[in-house]
């Protein structure tokens, strides 16, 4: 990618131009204040989503006056005027338009709005709220904002009111197409005089509903043909935010195991039959991105994940440096955070986003101190490069002959695309930084430790695997999961793995899709299943072990492994049973060495523990965080 690239030319949306087609798509971070101000850490957060270079920056899931959710979102009421203006200023300082989601009241929140709201809302109800709709956007364009952006998509009222399965009315506002446009025709007419030519209007749509008897494609193009005059930009989604199992979220926020661009067939249909431009979000990048502007399948292409790993990626492609932008893993800790957990985002893989007021500048230290880090896994590379910009000279021992650490394994799996591109990008950065002093091949004693003299010394030696001893120990009927992710230990035909927990599965699926016939057992109860993980990506994990038939029995103890197979007891009623398999795969989890770890306590003053050796931990997010805040604490 370089400068001539399509993906940064500009772009004109209806009365204006936007200096590249990368926009931010919309995302709740949970920062605003408490009464829906624009707080210290949301400015701190939008400033960098601006600095990245993108073109549009969205306010994400900003509420009307009439909503009463307190889900820390900006508000679009006089009340705002300076929370909305700063917004927009701080777009504008980096040469970014502001846009201003907007989505309707609904109660508690719950998509598709429930039926009952569309068919008991009177009509009088109806023009009341799409004035009020209109004086909010009326309001915010006053204020700076450049596009307000309709979320019409994911069973928001527009799409709920267009719906012939969630439509039952019998008025003007129901029964025929035209009468189930005229909700979302008569709020963009609305909107539009409100704002007049100061502004631009995106709408964004759900391509399909994906539930049986919901809105299809077909239906949807010919919706947005109705609409196409009204807006200037449309964005395509697919899905509903929620439905009563939760089990669309995936294709929402398509975790690894989906493949990336998954709406992009949807937005390229769409796009040939309307003359309106087309954005598309889920899953894309700006390779991704670049490549379908320049074949004409959309005109501009959005992302949030992409940018939160790293928020200078736009400036860097820009720049030709596509090399240096840390890459998102999808790994949906930032949107579980927030649509699940209802608090503020977080990245695995960029420890500031979300805590950029929780930490000074990054720049070199008053005082240089000498550090030395025991481990070159993520964790360890993490605060090598961390410490490193804060101007220490650092010594990092690596027992292996390369650095990567357990990430290795786990970045084995054909679908771990995304993760080994981010282990990739650690290593290549860590071993390009002159500062860090990198001894492949050394393991690390407190002896050669102590000799390096150092100020402070960062213990990240990992967690040991669990593997307890069965009669089969030592033999080709029973390995450890990392060595059969790596491939030093074969599996046969008929796999059991014990552990059902993140690893397990990932390694069930991985095996599955790789022809052998895969069980995985658990002393967990099996609605517990797929709760060690992050609930978007479980839910499509499992989705997806489903699909390759792997077997998940739950509340079985393993008691020993011989050559027949594996010998459980149920957790309920005590009974025992042999479960065949060629190879019993040990998926356990890890802990810490503390023998190991605590060698080094001695040293000297500043002796710190990071990752998966402090801490129960076992993610990439643990290991980044973790190592990333010991480093800082040097600042």
């Amino acid at each position: 990618m370089d400068k001539k690239s399509v993906i940064f030319t500009p772009i004109k949306l209806g009365p204006i131009t936007v200096k590249n087609r990368v926009e931010v798509s919309p995302a709740c971070p949970w920062l605003a204040s408490h009464d829906r101000g624009f707080s210290i850490e949301l400015r701190e957060y939008v400033r960098n989503l601006a600095k990245s270079g993108a073109g549009i920056v969205n306010s994400g899931v900003s509420v009307s006056a009439a909503n009463t959710v307190g889900n820390r979102s900006m508000a679009a009421t006089p009340y705002y005027g300076p929370d909305l203006t700063e917004f927009a200023e701080v777009c504008h300082r980096y040469g970014a338009k502001a846009s201003f989601e907007m989505m309707f009241p609904v109660p508690n929140m719950k998509m598709p709005a429930p039926p009952e709201m569309v068919a008991g809302i009177t009509v009088a109800d109806i023009k009341t709220t799409i004035k009020d709709y209109a004086e909010a956007a009326g309001f915010a364009v006053s204020k700076g904002i450049d596009i307000i952006y309709i979320h019409g998509g994911h069973g928001n009222i527009p799409a709920a009111f267009f719906s012939a399965l969630h439509n039952k009315r019998t008025d003007e506002y129901g029964g025929s197409f035209e009468n189930r446009c005229r909700f979302g025709l008569e709020l963009l007419d609305a909107v539009r005089a409100a704002i007049g030519d100061k502004a631009a209007i995106t709408y964004r749509i759900s391509a399909e509903e994906m539930l049986p008897g919901w809105t299809t494609l077909d239906e949807t193009i010919e919706y947005c043909k109705a609409i196409q005059d009204k807006i200037d930009l449309l964005s395509v989604t697919r899905g509903l935010i929620e439905s009563d199992s939760d089990r669309l979220l995936p294709y929402l926020n398509a975790p690894p195991y989906f493949p990336r661009a998954i709406n992009l067939p949807f937005a390229k249909k769409i796009k040939a039959a309307i003359s309106a431009p087309v954005t598309v979000v889920n899953a894309m990048d700006l390779k991704l991105g670049d490549e379908a502007i320049e074949r004409g399948d959309i005109d501009m292409v959005s992302m949030v994940r992409t940018i939160y790993a790293d928020t200078d990626c736009v400036n860097k492609a820009r720049k030709g440096r596509y090399d240096e932008i840390r890459p998102c893993v999808r790994c949906n800790n930032c949107i579980g955070r927030t649509h699940s957990g209802f608090v503020s985002v977080r990245c695995a893989v960029n420890p500031l986003l979300g805590r950029e007021t929780h930490f000074p500048p990054i720049r070199h230290a008053d005082k240089k101190q000498k550090v030395v880090i025991v481990g070159g896994g993520p964790s360890g590379m993490e605060a090598a490069r961390t410490a490193s910009k804060l101007g220490h000279s650092v010594v990092l021992f690596e027992k292996e002959d390369k650095l990567g650490g357990d990430l290795i394994y786990a970045t084995a799996a054909s679908f771990k695309y995304d993760m080994r591109a981010y282990l990739d990008w650690s290593i290549r950065m860590t071993l390009r930084d002159g500062n860090i002093d990198i001894r492949l091949n050394t393991e690390a004693t407190p002896e050669t430790v102590k000799a390096e003299k150092p100020d402070v010394v960062i213990v990240a030696v990992g967690g040991k695997p669990i593997i307890p001893v069965f009669t089969a120990t030592g033999t080709e009927a029973l390995a450890w999961v990392g060595d059969v992710e790596l491939g030093r230990a074969g599996a046969g035909g008929n796999v059991l793995i014990a552990g059902a927990g993140f690893t397990g599965l990932e390694a069930g699926l991985s095996l599955a899709q790789n022809g052998h016939k895969v069980k995985i057992i658990d002393m967990i109860p099996r609605e517990a299943v797929g709760r060690d993980g992050v609930e978007i990506s479980m839910i499509g994990l499992l989705e997806e072990l489903e699909k390759a038939g792997v077997e998940i029995e739950c509340n079985l103890r393993l008691l020993d492994v011989d050559s027949t197979g594996a010998i459980v007891e149920s957790t309920i009623d005590g009974s025992r049973k042999t479960i065949s398999a060629d190879t019993v795969v040990l998926s356990m989890g890890v802990k810490a060495d503390e023998d190991e770890v605590f060698a080094y306590d001695d040293i000297c003053e500043e002796v710190m523990y990071i990752g998966d050796c402090a801490s129960n931990g076992g993610t990439l997010f643990n290991a980044v965080h973790t190592a990333f805040d010991t480093a800082m604490s040097l600042a």
